[in-house]
């Protein structure tokens, strides 16, 4: 019993912080857009595949969240955020 309620409480953080790190992303390149830099950058497309990556964590973490014993879907989860939180 104890292992099932480890896994959702690590679930649960892996939803709340893929959310909270794709609106973080989102905003950011929202301020890139209303400071209309002049220079070419590459900071927008990698945010933008940050905040991709960050809301298919989320999704995956959250039919982990629904379903009972889905260490798949929270292992890939886990991977995703993880993967996420390098590239920012």
């Amino acid at each position: 019993m104890l292992g099932k309620n480890r896994n959702r409480n690590i679930a649960d953080h892996i939803f709340n912080g893929s959310i909270t790190m794709s609106g973080v992303c989102a905003t950011i390149i929202a301020l890139f857009r209303v400071m209309k830099i002049g220079v070419q950058t590459y900071a927008d497309e990698i945010l933008a595949l940050n905040t991709f990556i960050f809301l298919v964590s989320a999704m995956l973490s959250y039919i982990s969240l629904r379903k009972e014993n889905n260490i798949i879907s929270e292992t890939i989860a886990d991977i995703l955020f993880f993967t996420g939180m390098v590239r920012c």
